[in-house]
């Protein structure tokens, strides 16, 4: 009985297939990406194509292609460009890897919050946030009010930005104490003591900002 014969040429599977298709488009995206780059620094420099072509050691040709992403450089074309470019060949997939991650918050529309062990007279607004990444940073609005006791006890992890929008107060980072009036900033490593220390004014509002690491 005569057997049949075994195709010699292998059957590629549906997640090889699949996982070509992915690679691929990962690629052309790339390329693109690399391509709009390298045109945006050459615009930048008011360079032109020709001009960078030369200066890179390629063809007209082949840097048009490159900056349309129809075809992937070298690695080491991409350092001739960068050379040319007077940029490093990490800048050239900026666009590749740009976040995405935003947060707009319209006037009025911030998110109170309770910060720590609530206090009358005070009032956080939570103006945004990020959603990804292992830095974060938490902008708040805050309100102080004459109802709010005297208390520089706060304290917690990362850096804090203060910005006086509106009033006046006495306050404490540290052994530091000190007046803060509008349009006053004060940048501190937030492990340490601070708070207002008493409230010239009726009323303050500042801008607080945490930048922090996610733990």
């Amino acid at each position: 009985m005569t057997r049949p014969t075994q195709s010699a040429t292998p059957v590629q599977s549906e997640a090889s297939a699949d996982s070509d298709q992915y690679n691929s488009e990962k690629g052309g995206a790339l390329a693109l990406a690399v391509g709009k780059e390298i045109k945006s620094l050459r615009l930048s420099l008011n360079m032109a194509a020709n001009q960078l072509a030369e200066a890179a050691g390629l063809s007209n040709a082949m840097l048009s292609r490159i900056e349309h992403g129809s075809t992937t450089p070298s690695f080491t074309t991409l350092v001739s460009l960068s050379v040319a470019l007077k940029v490093p060949v990490s800048r050239l997939f900026a666009a590749y890897n740009q976040p995405i991650d935003y947060s707009l918050v319209r006037s009025g529309k911030g998110i109170n919050v309770q910060r720590q062990a609530h206090r009358s007279g005070l009032n956080y607004q939570l103006l945004g946030h990020l959603l990804s990444g292992e830095k974060y940073v938490e902008p708040y609005l805050v309100t102080l009010t004459s109802d709010c006791a005297n208390n520089p006890g706060f304290q917690h992890t990362g850096i804090e930005l203060i910005y006086v929008l509106e009033g006046s107060m006495i306050y404490r980072y540290a052994d530091a104490v000190m007046e803060l009036h509008p349009g006053d900033t004060l940048v501190f490593d937030a492990n340490f003591v601070h708070g207002h220390e008493n409230l010239l004014t009726p009323t303050v509002r500042i801008l607080s900002v945490v930048f922090n690491l996610r733990t």
